[in-house]
């Protein structure tokens, strides 16, 4: 039997998965988890096989969940069960750890699978998140391997890419999205840029964009 712990704060959602589940033969549900502190618990006392874990949960994130859990040492497998589809939440559950990557429109009998796959160690990946990673790949290799120099300043493609998008008045936000980055790395990206060239705010990078024909 694969024993298995749902982590989800919506409880509809969290008692349609466990009914879903437990109609196969093969696996067990031994528990359930409402926020990130209950599935570090439960899972210390359960030791489930597989954990299905939301990411954005009260107390604690998924995130910082899987962390925990990891930090454990235990044979348990974690699958980041999600509506997130963002880079950077897909990033980070791969750098911690998950072993899977599944988003909530999946299909019962492919859910099953799934959990069966990464039970017997073979890493699971919902295609949209496996694209959005390919992408942020692709274009991180491809952007930073270009320089662009303006007098005594050197940027890479990302860097041109951002200024572009603050001269057509864009949030980070935005750009986040356009670029697949999180709001965060955007945010640093800028704040890189005005220390490297010693602008005070996002009105002279738009300036220094018309000026050197970066737009």
């Amino acid at each position: 039997m694969i024993k298995i712990l749902i982590a989800d704060d919506q409880t509809l959602f969290r008692n349609m998965l466990e009914d879903v589940l437990s109609r196969e033969a093969t696996f067990d549900v031994v528990g359930t988890a409402s926020n990130g502190n209950e599935v570090i618990t439960l899972a210390k006392q359960l030791r489930p096989d597989i954990i299905l874990m939301d990411i954005k949960m009260p107390e604690k994130s998924g995130i910082h969940a899987l962390q925990a859990i990891n930090a454990l040492s235990m044979q348990t497998k974690v699958i980041m069960l999600t509506t997130f589809e963002d880079a950077q939440s897909i990033s980070d559950s791969c750098m911690i750890g998950a072993k899977g990557y599944l988003v909530k429109d999946i299909k019962p009998e492919v859910l099953v699978m799934s959990i069966k796959c990464v039970h017997n160690d073979i890493v699971t990946f919902h295609k949209s998140a496996y694209d959005i990673i390919c992408t942020q790949s692709n274009l991180y290799h491809n952007t930073t391997k270009e320089r662009f120099t303006f007098g005594s300043f050197e940027f890479d493609g990302i860097d041109i890419r951002i200024m572009r998008c603050i001269t057509e008045g864009m949030t980070n936000r935005e750009i986040g999205a356009l670029l697949n980055y999180s709001e965060g790395t955007i945010k640093n990206r800028v704040s890189k840029i005005l220390a490297t060239t010693s602008m005070s705010d996002r009105t002279q990078i738009s300036v220094f964009a018309i000026k050197n024909n970066i737009v």
